[in-house]
C-alpha cells in the first residue's frame, strides 16, 4: 500500500471529483464490522431507504482503492441502503490515499464517523481503538496522540482539551485493567454525568498510592461511588478511605478508652481531624484553631504512625492551605448557619522568601464558599530577636483571620470597660471599694478573672491585640511532651466572648495542648478537641480540667455584664 497523506489526524480526500463505481467493484471492510453492530443499524438502514427513494439522492461515499476493489471508509450505512434499493451504480468519492494497516483503516473510519455515531457505547467503542486502549500501555509516539487529542478536540468542541482527553483515556485505561468495576467513569463522562475533574480525582484515589485504596476495597467500602455521586467532596472522601484502612488494619478489637474522652462540658477526640466524626447531633457554633506553622515545626518525633497525617508537612504551600480548607469545610458540615471560623495563623518563610500563606489561605477559604470578615494582628510585646543574615524587619505579630458561613453570622459586640457603670472594679481592672467611713466592701474577682480583665481592659478591643507570649501559655504547668505549637490562653478571649454564644460548643480540630478549651471552659462554653498524637491527650484533659475547675459563674456573669454589649445578642455583619 502507498503511504497516506494525513494532517492532523484528518483523512483527507484529495480527489474530490465524484466518480460513478459499480456496486460489484465496492465492498465493506471486515474493520467496519468490528467497530460497528450491523444488525443494530437495520431500521436505521431502513430508514436511509425511505429518504433516499423519496428524494432521489444520497450523499457520495467515500472509498479508497485496493487491488482491484474500492474499500468503503465513511458511508457504509447508504451503501447497505443502495445496494436495498438494487442500485447498480453509486457516486463516490475516491481517496487518493491508501491506509498502511488495518488500524488505520479503523482510523480513517473513526475519523469520518467519530462526531456522528449516534450511541456513547459506540463512541467509547471508537475511542477506546483511536487512543489505542489495548493491553493498558502507549502504543504510539507522542507526537501522534497529541495529533488524535488535537482532531478529538475539534470534534467534541468546548470541554474536551488535551488534559480533559488524557483524563478520558486513563478512564478508559482502567476500565480495560479492571474490567468488573462498576464505576462507568468513562460513559458518565460522555454522558456528561460528571466532569473531567471529578473523573481525574476518582482515578486518583483509586490509584495514588498514598491513599492504599483500589477497586477491591471499593466494592466493599463504596467510597467512591458516594464521591461520583456528588453526596461529599474530595477531601471527606480521602477522610473516609483513611478511616476505612484503619479500621482494615485494626480489625475487631477491644474498645481503649483513649478513643475518646467525654465529660459535660468537653469532648476529646483523639486521631486525624480530617477524619473526625462528630458525635451524634453535634451542632457546632463555630471554629477556633491555631493551625500548625507551614514546614517550619515538627510536632512528633520522627517514624511516628501518625506522622504521615500531620498537616504541615505538605511538599507545596497550596496543599497545606487545601488541607486546613478541608478541615474547615468538614467543621461547617456540623455547624450552624450563623458559625464563625477563627484561625491563628503565622506566615512562613523559605529561603528569606515569604511563601505567603496567610493570603493564600484567605484566597482559598473564599473559593470554599466562606465569607472573609476581618484579619486581626496578635501584635507579641518580647518576640524572640532574629538571626543578623535575615534581611527583613523582625516579625513581631501573628494573624488571626475571621471567616463565616453565612453573612448572618453571630456577634456580640465587645464594649470599652467604663469603671463608672461598673459595681465591680475599674479602669485597670483592680478591686474596687470605697475608703472610709462608707466604704462597700470590695468584691473578690478570682486571679483567673482578673488577668482576663486586665487584657481585655488594656487592649480596647481593636484589630491589633498586645499580649506577651511568654505569659499564660496552657502548657506552661507540668507539660512534658515536648509540644512547642501552644499560644496563650488570653488570645481566645475576645473572639470567644464576640463570635461564638454562651454555652455554644466551640471546635479546636489543632488541639495541641488545650488552650482553646481551657478559654472557652471558663467562659461558660462548650469545647470539642481533636488531637492526632496521643501523646497530647493526656496534657489536653489536664489543661481542660483545669478550665472546668476555674470557671465561676459569678465572676463569669460579672465579666459579661461589665464588657458585652448585650447577651446572647446576634448582629447582621456591618
Amino acid at each position: 500500500m502507498k503511504k497516506s497523506t494525513i494532517k492532523s489526524g484528518v483523512v483527507l480526500p484529495l480527489l474530490n471529483k465524484v466518480t460513478k463505481l459499480s456496486t460489484s467493484q465496492i465492498e465493506i471492510p471486515e474493520e467496519w464490522d468490528e467497530l460497528f453492530e450491523r444488525k443494530e443499524k437495520s431500521q436505521f438502514i431502513k430508514n436511509l431507504e425511505n429518504q433516499i427513494r423519496n428524494t432521489g439522492y444520497s450523499s457520495p461515499i467515500v472509498v479508497f482503492k485496493f487491488e482491484d476493489k474500492y474499500v468503503i471508509v465513511d458511508g457504509v450505512l447508504r451503501f447497505l441502503a443502495l445496494q436495498n434499493l438494487n442500485l447498480n451504480e453509486i457516486d463516490c468519492i475516491i481517496l487518493d490515499n491508501e491506509p498502511e494497516s488495518k488500524d488505520e483503516i479503523k482510523d480513517w473510519m473513526i475519523e469520518f464517523n467519530l462526531k456522528s455515531v449516534p450511541t456513547i457505547e459506540e463512541r467509547k467503542k471508537l475511542l477506546t481503538h483511536y487512543l489505542r486502549i489495548v493491553n493498558c500501555e502507549s502504543e504510539l509516539d507522542e507526537t501522534t496522540y497529541n495529533e488524535k487529542y488535537k482532531f478529538i478536540s475539534e470534534q467534541y468542541g468546548k470541554g474536551w482539551g488535551r488534559n480533559n482527553i488524557i483524563t478520558f483515556k486513563k478512564s478508559l485505561i482502567f476500565e480495560k485493567e479492571n474490567p468488573d468495576n462498576n464505576l462507568n467513569l468513562s460513559t458518565k463522562i460522555l454522558e456528561n454525568e460528571i466532569s473531567f475533574d471529578r473523573a481525574k480525582q476518582t482515578l486518583d484515589l483509586l490509584t495514588k498510592n498514598n491513599l492504599d485504596y483500589n477497586i477491591e476495597k471499593e466494592k466493599e467500602a463504596k467510597i467512591v461511588d458516594g464521591f461520583i455521586n456528588k453526596k461529599y467532596d474530595l477531601g471527606k472522601a480521602k477522610s473516609l478511605v483513611r478511616q476505612y484502612n484503619t479500621k482494615k488494619e485494626t480489625g475487631i478489637t477491644v474498645i481503649d478508652p483513649i478513643t475518646k474522652i467525654s465529660s459535660e462540658k468537653y469532648t476529646i477526640l483523639p486521631g486525624n481531624c480530617l477524619d473526625t466524626q462528630f458525635p451524634e447531633g453535634t451542632l457546632l457554633n463555630g471554629i477556633f484553631t491555631s493551625i500548625p506553622y507551614y514546614n517550619q515545626i515538627e510536632y512528633s518525633e520522627k517514624n511516628t504512625k501518625d506522622q504521615e497525617f500531620e498537616i504541615g508537612r505538605e511538599k507545596k504551600p497550596e496543599d497545606f492551605t487545601r488541607n486546613i480548607v478541608d478541615v474547615m469545610k468538614l467543621g461547617a458540615e456540623n455547624m450552624v448557619e450563623n458559625g464563625v471560623i477563627v484561625i491563628n495563623l503565622h506566615d512562613s518563610y523559605q529561603d528569606g522568601i515569604c511563601v505567603g500563606i496567610v493570603a493564600l489561605l484567605i484566597t482559598e477559604m473564599q473559593k470554599a464558599g466562606f465569607y472573609y470578615i476581618d484579619q486581626v494582628i496578635w501584635q507579641k510585646s518580647n518576640n524572640k530577636p532574629q538571626g543578623n543574615k535575615t534581611k527583613r524587619f523582625t516579625n513581631g505579630y501573628e494573624s488571626i483571620l475571621i471567616f463565616s458561613k453565612s453573612k448572618d453570622y453571630y456577634y456580640d459586640q465587645l464594649r470599652i470597660f467604663d469603671p463608672e457603670k461598673s459595681a465591680t472594679v475599674k479602669k485597670g481592672c483592680s478591686e474596687q471599694g470605697n475608703k472610709g467611713a462608707d466604704k462597700v466592701p470590695s468584691y473578690h474577682i478570682s486571679n483567673q478573672y482578673k488577668t482576663i480583665r486586665n487584657f481585655l481592659c488594656d487592649n480596647d478591643i481593636e484589630q491589633i491585640l498586645k499580649l506577651n507570649i511568654s505569659k499564660e501559655r496552657s502548657q506552661q504547668d507540668g507539660l512534658q511532651n515536648g509540644f512547642f505549637g501552644s499560644f496563650p490562653t488570653l488570645l481566645p478571649i475576645p473572639f470567644l466572648l464576640s463570635f461564638f454564644p454562651e454555652n455554644g460548643i466551640v471546635w479546636d480540630p489543632f488541639g495541641g495542648t488545650g488552650t482553646t478549651g481551657r478559654a472557652a471552659l471558663m467562659l461558660n462554653r462548650k469545647v470539642i478537641i481533636s488531637e492526632l498524637y496521643e501523646k497530647n491527650i493526656v496534657k489536653i484533659c489536664e489543661i481542660l480540667e483545669k478550665g472546668v475547675s476555674e470557671y465561676n459563674e459569678t465572676d463569669y456573669t460579672t465579666l459579661k455584664n461589665d464588657f458585652l454589649s448585650s447577651e446572647d445578642q446576634m448582629n447582621d455583619a456591618a
